[in-house]
């Protein structure tokens, strides 16, 4: 929900990749928050038991009952290997080559003046920090056909390998007779977030980069960028 915000323009946007930098306190020392550092653990248990589970069970099953018994083995090596990449594009992603943008971050992490317009990571006043340009990177990877097919490619392998494994999970963990109800909330909720995911690209190559509300606050250099 957050990534939304690129819709906003770079000052909201950036404001936003600020606010986890500022979080990073939470993370134990480590040079992230405890956010992301909860999603990689879970992500980390998630391909553990799920390879455990494959190499005991699902390798056995393919002789009799075919290949499809490793759908999810497959679109989740799909989605390790674009989760890697997406990564190293966006989390480590080089910056330094759009200099830094400058916003005035809000005192108390949002921006409560702003919430009516959705301005929340940014302030009207304040002291000016220099961050880094998420918004002009994201143009950037995106802009790229080959980059935006990729992505898109990636998240509907998303949305299959989350659908697959909602099916299966719930007979298990929900009672018989709230099975199917549970299954048509959680598919609604996979499309959903899944759509989000898609309009990232989508709303890159189709709409104008925005220079920001913040002009006058950016150095030259980084206003030409």
């Amino acid at each position: 929900m957050g990534n939304l915000h690129v819709s906003k323009g770079p000052d909201d946007f950036n404001g936003y990749g600020y606010l986890c930098v500022r979080l990073c306190w939470t993370g134990f020392g480590l040079p992230a928050n405890i956010v992301e550092e909860y999603v990689l653990l879970s992500i980390l248990l998630h391909i553990s038991v799920g390879v455990k589970r494959t190499w005991d069970q699902k390798l056995a099953m393919v002789k009799t009952s075919g290949l499809s018994v490793l759908n999810l083995a497959m679109t989740g090596l799909m989605l390790m290997t674009f989760m890697t990449i997406h990564l190293f594009q966006f989390r480590f992603g080089d910056t330094d080559q759009f200099g830094p943008y400058y916003i005035r971050p809000p005192q108390f992490m949002i921006n409560f003046q702003g919430i009516l317009n959705l301005d929340l990571f940014w302030a009207y006043s304040g002291e000016k920090v220099g961050v880094r340009d998420i918004y002009a990177l994201e143009f950037q990877i995106f802009r790229n056909p080959v980059w935006a097919y990729f992505y898109t490619f990636s998240v509907l392998i998303f949305i299959t390998h989350a659908c697959l494994g909602w099916k299966k999970v719930t007979p298990v963990l929900v009672p018989k007779r709230y099975v199917s109800q549970s299954e048509h909330i959680g598919l609604a909720l996979i499309i959903v977030v899944g759509l989000i995911y898609l309009s990232f690209p989508l709303y890159v190559t189709l709409a104008h980069r925005y220079p920001g509300d913040e002009t006058d606050l950016q150095v030259p250099a980084n206003r030409d960028a």
